[in-house]
């Protein structure tokens, strides 16, 4: 880039010839014309492109879990939460022949000075519920019970992400409700604790599991083929989905005499 000061062109704005003039910040500027580049789409820049995509989505989902997690960092290093979170992260993403494996143990969503929390194992209840327990490291002594905990979960499968409102050091316990759409989802947790100078604690990989939901019978099931396929053969409904309403109309009717009756599995339950 030159700046234009008395040149023999004067003030000018577009292309001309190899030189291509602009305004910047209130003056003329002129720079060299260069030809758009046709970057060949070869396997491996296919590769490093879903690579920067995979890890730029997860942090645009990632963003008030971010912003919590790793403000201190971000400031102190002079970029933005975002940026901070691919420079530490972009190893864990795949790049290069390992693209699409996210090693989601190792990812940082958090890292501060603040007395971190022991989470227990997670657990995945009715209803889309995900329980986690949690108590407090002895050897943060100085730790306050009205710290702030949170959960961030994210979904590879939906691509989606949720910061669950925080619970305070002091309950052990943090408990919340997913969408509905996640039943059956695959889902990592990750928790952190914000203390009450806003301070982040280091961001802990809690687990991994598959979120439980309700049949369309109203009873809870863990999610779980199997269990399905029980529940559709007591009651009578066949699993091949290749016969159509139509052929089934078309059966001759020895088979519907033979076939056996259909027993609610769950009729004589008494309601919850």
């Amino acid at each position: 880039m030159a700046v234009l000061s008395q040149s023999a062109f004067g003030q000018f704005s577009g292309r001309v010839g190899t030189a291509v003039g602009y305004m910047w910040k209130g003056k003329a500027c002129v720079r060299v014309y260069r030809k758009e580049i046709n970057y060949p789409n070869t396997p491996h820049q296919q590769r490093q492109r879903d690579w920067f995509v995979g890890m730029v989505r997860f942090a645009s989902k990632a963003t008030a879990a971010l912003r919590l997690g790793l403000r201190q960092r971000a400031s102190e290093a002079g970029m933005t939460e975002g940026n901070w979170f691919v420079k530490q992260n972009k190893r864990w993403f795949g790049g290069g022949d390992t693209q699409g494996e996210v090693d989601y143990q190792r990812l940082v969503l958090a890292s501060g000075p603040a007395a971190d929390v022991y989470f227990k194992t997670p657990r995945f209840e009715e209803n889309e519920t995900v329980v986690v327990e949690f108590e407090k490291n002895s050897l943060s002594l100085h730790a306050s019970g009205a710290d702030k905990v949170y959960l961030y979960v994210y979904a590879p499968g939906l691509g989606q992400g949720m910061l669950t409102a925080p619970a305070e050091r002091r309950s052990k316990r943090l408990a919340v409700r997913l969408p509905e759409e996640w039943a059956g989802q695959e889902v990592h947790l990750y928790g952190f604790v914000v203390d009450r100078e806003g301070r982040s604690s280091d961001s802990t990989y809690i687990g991994v599991g598959r979120v439980n939901h309700y049949e369309e019978r109203g009873r809870y099931f863990p999610v779980n083929k199997g269990w399905k396929d029980f529940v559709d053969m007591a009651s009578g409904v066949s699993s091949n989905e290749d016969v159509t309403a139509d052929t089934a109309s078309h059966q001759p009717s020895h088979d519907a005499a033979a076939a056996p009756a259909r027993h609610d599995l769950f009729a004589d339950m008494p309601p919850d």
